[in-house]
């Protein structure tokens, strides 16, 4: 339990990022090769398509653009109003929006139906990216491989046991989330449109990682372990 203790937020931080490579898969794999989770590409797509006279498209991209931007904002209101149910509102929040994503038929215009992915990736990117105190992202990996990348260097080079640290976390981000980009793979593959309720399993764990349960029975075993020692 005490390694519980120690490692929970590392923990729910792989979970998210595993999360995050499931829905960037699921977007690319079912939504028309959009990727859910940054704006670079969303806003690329936006000009080009008015440049193009591709009204419509780029109206809906205008969309994502301020829901996203909502959800990022609304991630940082609602915790200041209950900072105790933070994370638990983030997963029942991400919960509702990839029950949406999977209701959502083929036939629905991609970008529109990207939607509920888009909203969920803002909201996640919003409350899980600081784990020890790290700025690591989880629902994309240009940072993280960079950071991974400097690291490892800079332990190579210098022997520092803190930049170790440091790479080993970017390091299983990154292998976090291209797993969950395999599993989303197989779940588009097997189930489709509803692949992406394969999400609710890791929701749940990382669900059971934030619960007050959870933090009771870590504190009473570590408190155990301590008046026995």
């Amino acid at each position: 339990m005490n390694w519980l203790t120690n490692n929970k937020r590392n923990l729910l931080h792989y979970n998210m990022a595993f999360i995050g490579g499931l829905t960037g898969a699921y977007a690319i794999l079912v939504r028309s090769g959009n990727f859910g989770a940054a704006q670079t590409m969303n806003l690329i797509e936006m000009v080009l398509d008015f440049a193009d006279l591709k009204l419509l498209d780029a109206i809906i991209r205008f969309g994502i653009f301020i829901g996203y931007g909502v959800a990022i904002v609304a991630a940082y209101l609602i915790p200041l109003k209950f900072p105790k149910y933070k994370y638990c509102i983030a997963l029942a929040f991400e919960a509702l929006c990839v029950m949406i994503a999977g209701l959502l038929p083929m036939s629905v215009n991609p970008l529109i139906a990207l939607l509920p992915v888009f909203i969920l990736n803002a909201y996640q990117w919003q409350t899980f990216t600081d784990p020890e105190c790290y700025n690591s992202s989880t629902i994309f990996s240009t940072n993280n491989y960079k950071q991974t990348l400097l690291s490892w260097t800079k332990y190579i080079k210098d022997g520092d046991i803190a930049q170790k640290k440091r790479a080993l976390l970017f390091t299983i981000t990154l292998v976090a989330f291209h797993a969950g980009v395999l599993v989303g793979y197989y779940a588009v593959k097997f189930l489709a449109v509803k692949g992406i309720w394969i999400t609710f399993v890791p929701v749940v764990t990382a669900l059971v990682l934030v619960s007050p349960v959870f933090e009771y029975e870590i504190e009473t075993s570590v408190s155990t372990e301590k008046a026995a020692n």
